[in-house]
């Protein structure tokens, strides 16, 4: 009787803990159990209780993966998005001429100075970029003569002039040139940008910004880009 009642004691214990417990009970109606309540308790199966726990972990390492991808594929858009602006803007100012550091002084400037310097007729203008940093303005004064005079691109001051009486195609560009309405200095103030280069060409103006080519007609001192 008293064995029965220790089995239905171990029983109801082994209930209220949640898993059932590993007893042993003596042959004899007055043998004590060999474990007490509170070590039948703990011989519950820790399997069971653990595994809740595990799963919380196993999904909170889930959730931290999921967030670790996610920032990561965020950090990869922001940086593509900076890397397309950055080229977007380079690409605005190659267009506008901001690579090629004209200085202080502009084509239109430059074709001044050497017009003031030698009268006649300006056939081009280039910013050398050899590293004295210079403007050569190429003025035919008649026939085949050519004046190639030197600018300063950060002065304005012309510091070297250089004669050519037999420059080939120049009596035939200073006969289209000085019958033009537009001039290579209107053509060079008709394009938006830093201007780098204006050139007769061909029967038309032509001129660089950086990257990009320009036309402007001579009969009206509107530009055009070309492709």
């Amino acid at each position: 009787m008293k064995r029965n009642a220790v089995i239905a004691a171990l029983t109801a214990v082994a209930v209220i803990g949640g898993g059932a417990a590993a007893v042993a009970v003596s042959s004899g109606d007055d043998a004590p159990a060999t474990a007490s309540p509170a070590d039948r308790v703990s011989l519950v199966s820790g399997q069971e209780t653990a595994a809740p726990a595990d799963r919380d972990d196993d999904q909170d390492d889930d959730r931290d993966d999921d967030r670790d991808a996610k920032g990561e594929d965020d950090r990869d858009d922001r940086d593509d998005r900076r890397d397309d602006d950055k080229n977007d803007q380079d690409d605005r100012r190659d267009d506008k001429g901001a690579s090629a550091d004209p200085g202080n002084v502009t084509a239109a400037q430059a074709i001044a100075a050497a017009l003031k310097h030698t009268s006649g007729t300006v056939l081009s203008a280039d910013l050398d970029d050899d590293g004295d940093r210079r403007w050569e303005v190429e003025v035919a004064t008649g026939g085949s003569t050519v004046h190639e005079i030197d600018v300063d691109s950060t002065t304005g001051k012309v510091v070297r002039t250089e004669t050519d009486r037999d420059e080939d195609d120049a009596a035939a560009e200073l006969k289209a040139v000085q019958g033009a309405k537009v001039s290579a200095r209107d053509a060079a103030a008709a394009v938006d940008g830093a201007v780098t280069s204006v050139e007769f060409d061909d029967g038309r103006w032509e001129v660089e910004v950086g990257e990009a080519d320009w036309t402007v007609p001579l009969d009206t001192p509107r530009a055009s880009r070309e492709g």
